[in-house]
């Protein structure tokens, strides 16, 4: 099974846009290595986009929290909420 996930817009607010990289390519490193060790089964989608909640965390584990929030809001919990 493939899946996508396609950010269109991240926001990093009080992120100096020196880090901004830092943290956008810890977002994905944190979502590959989820995706790649999970055994969930994604639900079908009715919606053609999702917005989810700000995430608050420390400048060091920005890009981990908000990867954790997208992949939470994705995949199953085992069990069986998402």
């Amino acid at each position: 099974m493939r899946v996508e996930i396609v950010v269109d817009e991240l926001i990093l607010r009080g992120v100096p846009p020196e880090q901004a990289r830092s943290v956008a390519a810890s977002l994905e490193a944190r979502l590959g290595a989820l995706a790649e060790r999970s055994d969930a089964v994604m639900p079908e989608r009715a919606e053609a986009f999702r917005r989810l909640t700000a995430v608050e965390a420390t400048a060091g584990s920005l890009g981990d929290s908000v990867a954790d929030a997208v992949w939470g809001a994705l995949a199953p919990s085992p069990g069986g909420e998402r």
